[in-house]
């Protein structure tokens, strides 16, 4: 399945995450529910299980509906009954959290297994091979790693960050989203005025507690969190409702393309993570190549609304904010489709051809894709 422009993350009143659709970039968990197989993702930065809608008929499982009616409309449709649930060596009665996906989001899997299902021994989460390995102890070469204490308060794999100022901070593991490094918006506004020539490309979101986003995105060669150093790894800022949920404790979230620079083993049995960090080149970060992403016009319409950073392959087109986009190289958009979104994360230098809107008027032009985010400087990473 190729990568998707349109990222879908509900993050809503009670502890929610990312949830993505990028098949590849997953931790996968065949397991069974009342004894039928079932094909999740792994999801440490989720402190519950979730059910794709979709999911309940093959299953056979009971669906109950949500009473409070305080999460968003069309999104969460309520919870299952108790079922049994056997996955990766761990077993036991669980509920799960059902939602139904807007039209512009297509899932790729029956739902996700959150952390506390599985974090309870020792286990190696290599992001790489997307892949978890669990372990009778804690190797002993791992011991000589860097050792943060696991933060327990939210049932997600959060780690505690010593700080200068005396208050540890909060660093999440998120083998659910397929990002880098997610930073509050102090620290993100930080990096940007002390990196001002970088690169950005931009990615469409959407969030229950704070609307449609479209954060920027960028390349750091090399950047702290906490005692971790970090090389080779995308960033971007956070939404203002990650920082509602865990507060003022909250410093990073960490997704798969930031945990491929580590070496990260867990004993949570004991609650400390070992970790790090690779310093070998970086992998190749796919994302969009387009610098441009096209938001929905309102909620109930096919309408793609163009949002444009400066100087990337769209505004080089003459793309600007507010065009409608009619179609990608002869795609019509007429409804939210992977056929056009996918366009946007083709390799550098393929040629897309555009149609646009702009005050009543119909025009093309030709945007060339091109890498934005990639290693910016030549030097080796230490």
């Amino acid at each position: 399945m190729k990568r998707l422009a349109y990222v879908l993350i509900f993050i809503v009143a009670s502890p929610f995450r990312p949830l993505l659709s990028h098949a590849d970039e997953r931790i996968w968990l065949d397991g069974k529910i009342n004894g039928k197989r079932v094909h999740l993702a792994f999801d440490t930065g989720s402190p519950t299980h979730i059910l794709w809608s979709g999911a309940l008929d093959k299953l056979g499982l009971k669906f109950i509906p949500d009473p409070t009616n305080k999460y968003s409309s069309g999104l969460l449709a309520g919870f299952t009954e108790e079922c049994d649930l056997k996955v990766a060596g761990a077993r036991g009665k669980t509920q799960f959290l059902v939602l139904d996906q807007p039209g512009y989001y297509f899932p790729d899997c029956d739902g996700f297994i959150g952390w506390r299902f599985i974090g309870d021994g020792v286990l190696q989460i290599d992001a790489i091979h997307k892949k978890i390995d669990f372990l009778w102890d804690v190797p002993k070469k791992a011991r000589q790693w860097t050792r943060l204490r696991v933060f327990t308060n939210f049932y997600r794999l959060d780690l505690e960050l010593p700080s200068a100022e005396g208050t540890n901070g909060v660093v999440c593991l998120d083998t659910g989203w397929e990002g880098g490094l997610m930073l509050p918006e102090q620290k993100w506004q930080q990096w940007r005025s002390s990196h001002p020539q970088s690169p950005t490309t931009l990615q469409a979101v959407y969030l229950p507690a704070d609307g449609f986003g479209i954060p920027e995105q960028a390349w750091a060669d090399e950047i702290g969190v906490g005692p971790i150093v970090l090389n080779g790894v995308p960033i971007q800022e956070s939404g203002p409702a990650l920082l509602k949920e865990v507060g003022a404790q909250f410093r990073w979230i960490l997704g798969l393309a930031a945990l491929k620079r580590l070496d990260l083993i867990v004993d949570a049995k004991n609650g400390w993570a070992y970790i790090r960090p690779i310093t070998t080149p970086p992998p190749a970060f796919d994302h969009n190549r387009l610098g441009a992403v096209f938001r929905p016009a309102g909620a109930y319409t096919n309408r793609a609304v163009a949002r444009v950073v400066k100087d990337g392959p769209a505004y080089e087109a003459n793309v600007r904010d507010g065009d409608i986009l009619l179609s990608v190289d002869n795609i019509k958009v007429t409804s939210w489709s992977e056929r056009w979104i996918n366009q946007f994360y083709r390799p550098a230098g393929t040629r897309l051809e555009l149609t646009l809107e702009r005050n009543g008027e119909i025009f093309k032009t030709t945007a060339t894709l091109r890498d934005i985010l990639k290693p910016t400087s030549e030097k080796k990473t230490r």
